[in-house]
């Protein structure tokens, strides 16, 4: 813990400009005490702000560490390409070296929220740990170092992950609720993105399409405001304009160019099923390597210097090479061998341990990609189609369209990054037909595909993902007794006479499930003279069984497919009996988990701080939290009589302390409330939209 408390907790960014986030969102809670969404939209154009700023600091410090590793200022392509071959060659290596020793000094726990996949799985299905503010920065120092020394990543990565714990703390700072703290996170994302190009609708198109998965109307406007102030922000520190410039106004120039526009969003498709094939065999290979973290990002930065010797275009995200390319002024030959090594250099460099964003890289391989096919194409009709830089735009778009599963991202991200309107035709087409393409070999994005291996399933609605997300082991019963299998039927009615049970479980010695007894077979051999030779053993059947593992929506099939209420819940491997899963649990997690209600099951941490459980609640009540009211203010909760006079019990109090820290009070009746306090209360329903009312 003390290594973790580099920076005391309470110190962010605002802390930088004099002001404590939790002081500060507590003078803002007093403020906006009878109006949240006031409160809320304050919390939304902070973020934006902060993202903003955090994005401008971001390049600044980007521009200062090229100075120092490559010892001249300037863009990284044009320094790299005039410096001697082994400065190409070692440079890579120290920049890694560095990121590996910054990760391993500053101690970025692995277990800490990072990239955007495990943001995703914050932002869309909750629970888990936040996205914690300090770790996000010790992380993008060390991609600092990965990308000022030439390391093939973006920077829209570290600047996304900064702005969404950005995010997260102003809105554990304002004691908002889950679900907006949530909210805040992905306009942060929005906020970063937007800060890294200058792009406010395709930062917002990220969160919806890529981020969220659907477009939700509830994640679309705290975007859409933390995108534009982001933005806003961006251009007073990094200017106006177009981050891509064209030599030219590109356009469909015949009908006869929807033909190659088609082949190009298929090449594009099949290139982003190569990209992401390549990547997945390059993180195998180097964890076969089984290297200390310092020697393989030493070894990843070796192997992109020593392509950065013959091509220094590789270096960085690419930047510079794609304006060259939309220019027009690379050959034919240069960027065919750029698309094999930039793709060869972003997965190394990824693989080996270095950290960032890979949509600038797959932007770059999409250009060279549509280059290549647009200097043939024109070549072979001069007359009827547009020049290369063209085709090298509709690349971009197909690539970025390919490796994310977001075609309408690609379509206004290429269009806001050159302003070049006269193309959005050509980049539907391609676009459009390389996501296909793309679906159809590889269901999984670049982003979803780290889901898919943590075997989280992002297919379907927000709230299908939501409901596969959680799993038996969070909603099982355990206490539940399993019978012997020798057990009389004599003892068997009686455990029937004497519970409301229907089915009763049955084992073996060594607690192995082997089914159940049905009240109705045994009903069916009352009255017989066998029936006092018969034991459990003889009446069992089988059921279907569920592991711990299994999702809800799994459980949830099983359930209605035989008509039960409830599955005995077995290891897989030893096919012990360790509980049931029955449907009412299930429909108290729908309740908890999609409709946000609240009402029938409560969401608590497991005494041992790794995960959560469920409480259900009385009938009728409902757990909340509450600001205190303004009537309570100094008095002592046995004075205040909220359960006496509102008919609702206070379960713990959240306070901040003068040094800004917040506190979890278990209440007393001498507890004296404080403004600025919040009650977590649990009461009937309509007593506590009684409290909420007045």
């Amino acid at each position: 813990m003390a290594r973790e408390r580099v920076l005391p907790r309470k110190y962010t960014l605002l802390r930088v400009l004099g002001l404590p986030t939790r002081v500060f969102g507590r003078k803002l809670r007093a403020l906006f005490a009878e109006n949240e969404n006031a409160l809320f939209f304050t919390a939304v154009c902070l973020v934006g702000v902060l993202g903003g700023l955090a994005g401008a600091a971001f390049r600044w410090l980007f521009l200062l560490a090229t100075t120092g590793f490559w010892g001249r200022p300037g863009q990284l392509l044009e320094v790299a390409a005039s410096v001697p071959w082994w400065v190409r060659l070692l440079v890579p290596v120290l920049g890694a070296a560095l990121a590996a020793a910054l990760t391993l000094l500053l101690a970025a726990r692995r277990e800490e929220r990072a990239g955007f996949p495990d943001i995703m799985e914050v932002v869309s299905v909750g629970g888990g740990e936040p996205v914690r503010l300090l770790p996000s920065l010790k992380r993008s120092l060390a991609s600092l170092m990965t990308l000022a020394s030439g390391g093939s990543v973006g920077r829209e990565g570290p600047m996304g992950q900064i702005a969404a714990a950005i995010g997260s703390r102003v809105g554990r700072s304002f004691h908002l609720s889950e679900d907006r703290v949530r909210i805040l996170v992905a306009a942060g994302i929005a906020a970063g993105f937007a800060a890294a190009y200058n792009t406010p609708i395709g930062a917002t198109l990220f969160v919806l399409e890529v981020i969220i998965g659907s477009f939700n109307m509830i994640f679309f406007g705290p975007a859409v405001v933390a995108a534009a102030v982001s933005t806003l922000v961006t251009r007073v520190f990094a200017g106006e304009g177009p981050i891509y410039a064209p030599g030219a106004e590109y356009a469909l120039v015949s009908a006869w160019e929807v033909g190659p526009y088609l082949v190009l969003g298929f090449l594009a498709g099949l290139a982003s099923v190569l990209f992401q094939a390549t990547m997945e065999w390059t993180y195998r290979f180097w964890d076969r390597l089984k290297l200390p973290l310092l020697a393989r990002t030493a070894l990843g930065g070796l192997c992109v210097g020593g392509l950065a010797v013959f091509w220094p275009y590789v270096l960085g995200n690419g930047y510079e090479t794609i304006n060259l390319v939309l220019a027009g002024r690379l050959a034919l030959g240069l960027m065919a061998i750029l698309f094999l090594a930039k793709m060869l250099a972003t997965t190394i460099t990824l693989a080996s341990g270095g950290s960032g964003g890979v949509f600038t890289s797959t932007m770059f391989i999409g250009a060279v990609l549509g280059g290549v096919f647009g200097l043939l194409t024109h070549a072979a009709a001069p007359a009827h189609t547009a020049g290369s830089g063209a085709y090298a735009l509709a690349g971009m778009g197909g690539i970025i369209a390919g490796t994310t599963h977001a075609p309408f991202l690609a379509i206004i991200m290429v269009f806001e990054l050159t302003q070049n309107y006269g193309i959005v035709l050509p980049l539907m087409l391609t676009s459009i037909t390389a996501y296909w393409t793309a679906r159809a070999i590889r269901p999984t994005s670049i982003y979803t595909e780290e889901l898919k291996r943590r075997g989280m399933r992002w297919e379907g609605t927000a709230q299908e993902r939501l409901m596969r997300s959680l799993t038996v082991k969070d909603i099982m019963v355990p206490d539940v007794t399993l019978y012997p299998a020798d057990l009389p039927l004599g003892k068997v009615l009686d455990v029937f006479q004497n519970t409301r049970a229907l089915q009763l479980y049955i084992g073996d010695e060594e607690g192995r499930f082997l089914g159940i007894v049905d009240l109705h077979e045994v009903k069916r051999l009352l009255g017989e003279e066998a029936a006092s030779f018969v034991i459990a053993a003889d009446l069992v059947s089988e059921i279907p069984v569920v592991s711990p593992d299994d999702s809800l929506v799994e459980v949830n099939e099983k359930l209605w497919f035989r008509d039960m209420g409830h599955l005995p819940v077995v290891d897989e491997e030893s096919q012990k009996f360790l509980g049931i899963v029955t449907r009412r649990d299930i429909l108290g997690a729908f309740d908890r988990e999609v409709l946000r209600r609240n009402r029938l099951l409560a969401k608590v941490r497991s005494i041992e701080g790794t995960g959560f459980d469920y409480f259900e609640l009385p009938e009728e009540s409902r757990m909340s939290r509450i600001p205190v009211p303004a009537e309570f203010v100094g008095q002592t909760l046995a004075e205040a009589q909220l359960r006496a006079r509102h008919g609702i019990t206070v379960m713990a109090i959240q306070r901040m302390d003068a040094a800004g820290r917040e506190q979890r009070i278990a209440p007393r009746p001498d507890t004296r409330l404080q403004r600025g306090d919040m009650l977590i209360v649990l009461g009937e329903e309509s007593a506590m939209e009684r409290l909420e009312r007045e």
